[in-house]
């Protein structure tokens, strides 16, 4: 998956690179995937879901957009926090619009979240090219979203304000006329075909991650890490040879289960989600290994793929 460097600039064509940015859980990745109109990041009910920069591509006849769905911007306790969050506010500063994304108060008179003014704090330079979005108002009372709203903008005069719903699509039609107002004029940077340009291997070991995430979360931290060792196309079949990093040796009994039972269970939900993207069967074959502290480990999050920013 590579730019499209064939393509010249079309006459009142718009193209550029807009950041998803928020909190963790607010919706970023669902949100991408509604756009995109198919899942290539991965979703879970649970904080720090997203680690990597997955990039979603939408063309329509008038314009191009790239959009990155960045990890949830939060606090970081180890180094791998540090490296992640940096992906998120390094965007901000390097796109050409921002969608930053929170969701409804959720009572009449709170405050915004300290996470949120932090948030804020780094988007004043950007706010000529910062589209407030209040995801979840599927969730929230109308006067809560109303609300919600004027507080945000009280704190940041955003370039626009729409309240959605990324889950079931609401408001979400809306913001497709916004690349075609506010991005550059350009030419497309990929074909017109694709959907994403972040490499099959790392969408492969996010889906695994997510199946981890939804199936292991009341006994598994955040401490799993997935590498694919091996990716071979052969005629009729893929073959994926993979690798679970946990923490902790007793992670490694939880994520394998009783005689096999649960990494049975991930690899074929796994299997499965992969197998529709690709659009071809698939063997997967999953190892999981203990590596103590290795998200405070610089070589070990490298070979990861979490690279310093």
């Amino acid at each position: 998956m590579v730019l499209n460097s064939g393509n010249s600039e079309k006459k009142g064509f718009k193209s550029g690179f807009i950041s998803l940015v928020g909190r963790p859980n607010v919706g970023k990745s669902t949100l991408l995937n509604r756009l995109v109109g198919q899942q290539i990041s991965i979703t879970a009910d649970k904080p720090q879901t997203t680690r990597n920069n997955i990039r979603g591509i939408l063309t329509r006849d008038d314009y191009q957009a790239v959009l990155l769905d960045t990890p949830g911007i939060h606090l970081p306790r180890n180094e791998l926090h540090k490296r992640i969050v940096s992906y998120a506010t390094r965007s901000i500063q390097e796109t050409d619009l921002v969608f930053y994304i929170t969701e409804p108060l959720p009572a009449a008179n709170a405050t915004i979240h300290k996470g949120d003014e932090v948030i804020i704090e780094q988007l004043k330079p950007r706010a000529d090219h910062t589209i407030l979005l209040i995801n979840k108002i599927d969730r929230s009372q109308p006067e809560h979203v109303l609300e919600t709203i004027a507080r945000f903008n009280q704190a940041l005069p955003f370039l626009e304000t729409v309240p959605i719903s990324a889950l079931n699509g609401k408001g979400v039609d809306v913001l497709n006329g916004f690349f075609s107002r506010y991005l550059p004029e350009g030419f497309p940077y990929f074909d017109e075909e694709q959907i994403t340009d972040t490499p099959e291997r790392v969408i492969v070991g996010e889906f695994i991650r997510e199946q981890i995430m939804r199936n292991c979360f009341q006994e598994i931290p955040y401490g799993t890490a997935v590498m694919v060792d091996s990716f071979k196309e052969e005629k009729e079949k893929i073959t994926i040879y993979a690798t679970v990093f946990v923490e902790r040796e007793s992670h490694k009994r939880i994520v394998i289960g009783k005689q096999g039972a649960m990494l049975k269970k991930i690899g074929k939900l796994s299997r499965l989600k992969i197998e529709r993207l690709l659009g071809t069967r698939l063997y997967l074959s999953l190892h999981v290994k203990v590596s103590k502290n290795w998200f405070n480990n610089p070589g070990k999050l490298s070979e990861l793929g979490y690279a310093k920013s």
